[in-house]
């Protein structure tokens, strides 16, 4: 079999795998609005993140979280733009306390996940602690270098443990994720170490050219030019400008649609309040009969959300851009023009998406990607994921193969036969490609 020949194999296996594995389970916490910002690592049991916020803790727990893992110890507090971010002591206390999930953290004699004395106790750890379970570092990349090595380390000692990976599935998840893994020789000793695979060669020039990316850690990796996010939070504006993002596009539906000025606000996210029960219905989603009808926890004290709290539940949320209503673009609209990073608002929902619909935009997103990467976002990620992927396929010659197994690889499932696969093969098989792009380094899986 030629390289290339096992290359496409092992894409195809890597496609029936993670389809495989989200279908197992209906629970996909990547595709729900409060954990959008978790990135799924190749099992439905296991999600990664960079340094947890409070809102984000009980986020995870509202959404069905069971556990928190900490590979860092953070002793002193932080932010993540103008959001400040809590302690590790703070982040169990908020966790066991408030959010019902149980925690756990390396001890201080770990210094490294790069060993195998921290792969030991993750295992350990994993046996313990109920899923699914969130594992989180300071911007993703390490959280997600252990939890790889977990399924690494497993996959060469216990001949039951799925998802298997081995070498090459290491380092291209981990290439598919945003995180050059190949660039750390120490940890591609490690991983020979475990595998007993020859060490694979170590490259000297990144695959997410985006250098300082772990500062906005949110955003999921398609291609140094294009990433995806759900709803981005006001605060969270600077840490994407630090991050080196240099535009956003927004796929949420505005104040009113067209053509008759319909009213379609979507809904805005809330503590302790179900999502997906409809921003009008029986007289508008956050009316206060309606709220207190949707509860996730009507018991849940009223400390919950925050100290002087009156209510048990959040009825606004204006830090991600919501009004009396629901989400309200507008709103979102202005802040990102007083931040300076271009903005383009292309509204759609997933069925309406066609192929002339993204023809239509073309030369917009060409002239937003000319600006640096560039940030695709809608409510979960899921519509923008394609577009993200639509764009990065079109600009630079992708096949819809290419973004069926990125998508997978980013936790979206696209379903082949689906209208979302469709979409991407009218567009990225038609033959109409770009060419080479901006880029000229090429970016293989």
């Amino acid at each position: 079999m030629t390289s290339v020949a096992k290359r496409n194999m092992l894409k195809l296996m890597l496609v029936l795998c993670v389809v495989s594995s989200i279908m197992a389970s209906s629970l996909n916490l990547v595709e729900k609005p409060k954990t959008w910002w978790t990135k799924r690592v190749y099992s439905t049991h296991f999600y990664t993140t960079g340094r947890l916020s409070e809102r984000e803790i009980k986020y995870a727990g509202e959404a069905g979280f069971k556990s928190v893992f900490g590979v860092t110890n953070h002793t002193t507090a932080g932010y993540i733009g103008d959001e400040p971010v809590p302690t590790t002591d703070e982040i169990k206390q908020i966790a066991t306390e408030l959010a019902g999930l149980d925690f756990d953290i390396f001890p201080p004699e770990i210094t490294t996940y790069k060993s195998m004395k921290a792969i030991e106790y993750f295992r350990t750890a994993v046996n313990d602690l109920p899923k699914p379970m969130l594992v989180y570092c300071t911007g993703s990349y390490t959280s997600t270098g252990t939890v790889l090595l977990y399924f690494l380390y497993m996959t060469q000692n216990e001949p039951s443990f799925e998802p298997k990976i081995y070498t090459d599935e290491f380092f291209q998840i981990g290439r598919a994720m945003g995180h050059d893994f190949d660039m750390e020789e120490d940890l591609i000793e490690l991983v020979s170490e475990i595998t007993g695979e020859p060490p694979i060669e170590l490259r000297t020039e990144p695959n997410n050219e985006v250098e300082y990316y772990y500062l906005y850690w949110h955003a999921k990796f398609v291609s140094s030019d294009w990433f995806v996010a759900g709803q981005i939070r006001k605060s969270h504006i600077l840490a994407a400008l630090d991050g080196g993002y240099k535009a956003i596009v927004n796929n949420r539906r505005g104040v009113t649609s067209p053509p008759y000025e319909t009213p379609s606000q979507e809904e805005v996210t809330l503590l302790n309040i179900k999502d997906d029960t409809g921003t009008y219905e029986e007289g508008g989603r956050q009316s206060p009969k309606r709220l207190l009808e949707t509860r996730i926890d009507p018991d849940k004290p009223n400390e919950y959300i925050s100290p002087d709290s009156e209510i048990n539940f959040e009825d606004r949320n204006p830090g991600e851009f919501g009004d009396e209503i629901g989400y309200n673009e507008a709103n979102e609209q202005e802040a990102m023009q007083a931040s300076t990073l271009p903005y383009l608002h292309m509204p759609f929902t997933t069925s309406q998406l066609r192929a002339d619909l993204f023809y239509s935009y073309v030369d917009e997103l060409e002239a937003l990607s000319r600006h640096g990467p560039v940030i695709v976002h809608c409510r979960t990620g899921y519509r923008g994921a394609l577009v993200a992927l639509l764009a990065e396929g079109y600009f630079n010659c992708r096949d819809s193969d290419w973004a069926m197994t990125q998508a997978g690889l980013m936790g979206y499932h696209y379903v082949e036969g689906s209208h979302e696969h469709k979409v991407l093969q009218d567009v990225l098989d038609s033959g109409k490609c770009l060419g080479a792009g901006k880029s000229d380094i090429p970016r293989q899986l």
